[in-house]
């Protein structure tokens, strides 16, 4: 049987999150370094369905049995420049979801994840421990798509395919063609929420006040409106002026 496929078929999942994290833990451990922080990934767990959660989790496992002092941290997904995240739903190659867009998380800007790495390398005390990162709200994916088109006034649609065909659509595809569409594994994380740990730290251990998923729609989304769009405000604004002109008419009656 053929090795599960990433993006790179030249790769598995278990080359990159088990083998290549533990090449890198010897070379920290060898080379007596100071600090060593691992990005895991939200999710991880040696128990998931999923391939690419067990296999972060196996990374996580291996790491820390070679360099003990190693912080661990499982961001979210992220939000900003160049995303998987808002940059996917306002293109118009995404097309096919196998769960109704009803995978639920806490979505975090990279932003804050980038200042929280910082911090942890400079404090001696997140040495070996571990870090949960994410946003301060809960969405469906069905509601981050429902702003993202608000955003650039268009409507992406997005067609349903039941699990059991689109897992084995995904996997050839993923075989046959050399650019990056998806796999039988991304597919199987739509049906995974995303699950807090309640015995790692997060931002406020650190300090750190995440930023809201809708104040930064506007500011990475607005190279997808057309030009008769471009510079009107961001969504969020323009709901907050019509909620005036109503109240308003309200007080008028």
């Amino acid at each position: 049987m053929a090795p599960p496929l990433t993006c790179d078929r030249n790769f598995s999942l278990e080359d990159v999150h088990i083998e290549g994290a533990e090449r890198i833990a010897e070379a920290v451990a060898k080379y007596d370094i100071d600090r060593f922080i691992h990005v895991s990934s939200y999710n991880a767990s040696k128990d998931s369905p999923s391939e690419f959660f067990r296999t972060k989790a196996r990374g996580e496992e291996i790491v820390r049995s070679i360099f003990p002092e190693t912080t661990i941290v499982r961001p979210a997904p992220m939000f900003g420049y160049e995303d998987r995240l808002l940059n996917k739903l306002a293109g118009v190659t995404n097309l096919f979801t196998a769960n109704h867009l009803q995978e639920r998380f806490w979505p975090v800007h990279v932003i804050d994840v980038g200042t929280a790495l910082s911090t942890m390398l400079e404090d001696d005390n997140t040495a070996s421990e571990t870090y949960e990162l994410y946003g301060p709200t809960n969405y469906a994916m069905a509601e981050i798509a429902e702003m993202v088109d608000k955003e650039i006034f268009k409507r992406r649609r997005h067609l349903n395919v039941p699990k059991m065909v689109m897992q084995p659509t995904a996997k050839m595809l993923n075989q046959l063609l050399w650019w990056k569409t998806t796999s039988a594994d991304e597919v199987e994380r739509e049906f995974l929420d995303q699950v807090i740990d309640p015995n790692t730290k997060s931002f406020a251990d650190l300090g750190i006040t995440p930023a809201e998923l809708r104040n930064y729609t506007f500011h990475y989304l607005q190279g997808y409106r057309s030009s008769a769009f471009y510079d009107l405000p961001p969504a969020t604004e323009r709901e907050k002026k019509e909620e005036k002109k109503y109240l308003h008419v309200i007080d008028d009656q």
